[in-house]
C-alpha cells in the first residue's frame, strides 16, 4: 500500500481539517443521494412518513442528476 504524506503550516488549519475529513464529506454526499434516491424511485417522503409527491420526486430525480454531473466533472465518485 502506498504511503502519503500531506503537511500543513499552521495557517493551513482549515486545509488541513478539509483533507481529514474527506471521507466524511464523500458520506455525506453518498447519503445524500441514497435520499434522493429513495424519493425518486419507491416514492418516499423527503421527511417523515407518507407519499413523495410528483414535483417531489421529480426534484429529487434532477438533483441526483445534477450532483452526479458536478462530481463526473471534477472526476469524483461516490461508489
Amino acid at each position: 500500500m502506498a504511503k502519503i504524506i500531506i503537511e500543513f503550516t499552521e495557517d493551513e488549519e482549515n486545509d488541513a481539517r478539509v483533507a481529514i475529513d474527506g471521507h466524511k464529506y464523500k458520506h455525506f454526499i453518498w447519503e445524500l443521494d441514497q435520499k434522493l434516491r429513495s424519493v425518486h424511485k419507491y416514492g418516499a417522503a423527503i421527511e417523515g412518513i407518507g407519499e413523495a409527491t410528483d414535483v417531489e420526486m421529480d426534484v429529487c430525480y434532477r438533483l441526483r442528476d445534477v450532483i452526479r454531473k458536478m462530481l463526473q466533472e471534477d472526476n469524483l465518485t461516490i461508489e
